[in-house]
């Protein structure tokens, strides 16, 4: 199993899997490349093109950039691989662990992404930074922020409750660590779960 394209841009390289009836975009943790344990993240990628006829661009996320600059050369090359689609083509993004802290600290930038699912971010690492993006989220985005059982974060995870925001959701997963070692099964299905019903 393979992607389709690859691509890169200043120091970020992505994987692309084509469909033609939206664009996921997915962030991978820290020093974490398109592939992913198992091939994780192709896996994934080919499950939502084949099942949901979507686009999904896996990106890296290197060391070496800097969260706001790697957050920004991302949702740039999504946005121009995005102006390739029809128009009112719905964009969801899924960032894991760190690729999913930079969803909290800077999505309220990218309004043309109106689904966010953010899971097992480190909340004890820049807390300050993602309560003040989360709480900058428009109402038209709605983020769902996932946490393993066993994720170091678990125990913090009240801390989204208190923003009170109603385009804010907290979802525990259970018996999941921070990598989901045990049910990489259930790792691949989170987006689907939690991004791809109309209902949220």
């Amino acid at each position: 199993m393979e992607y389709d394209e690859f691509l890169s841009f200043r120091g970020v390289e992505f994987g692309l899997m084509k469909g033609e009836n939206g664009l996921l975009i997915v962030k991978t943790g820290s020093g974490g490349n398109i592939y992913g344990r198992d091939n994780k993240y192709v896996t994934l990628a080919s499950r939502i093109a084949d099942s949901h006829k979507f686009s999904v661009m896996v990106s890296d996320n290197p060391l070496e950039l800097a969260p706001e600059e790697n957050m920004s050369i991302t949702m740039s090359v999504a946005a121009d691989y995005a102006s390739s689609l029809n128009d009112g083509s719905p964009i969801y993004y899924f960032g894991v662990s760190k690729g999913g802290q930079y969803g909290a600290m800077y999505g309220y930038r990218y309004p043309f992404i109106k689904k966010w699912l953010i899971l097992n971010m480190p909340l004890m690492i820049n807390w300050h930074k993602s309560r003040a993006g989360l709480m900058k989220m428009s109402a038209t985005q709605k983020a769902t922020i996932a946490f393993g059982e066993k994720d170091p974060s678990y125990v913090y995870s009240e801390l989204i409750d208190l923003l009170k925001k109603e385009n804010i959701r907290r979802v525990i997963i259970p018996a999941a660590d921070h990598n989901f070692s045990n049910d990489m099964y259930e790792f691949i299905r989170l987006p689907e779960r939690f991004l791809f019903p109309r209902r949220w």
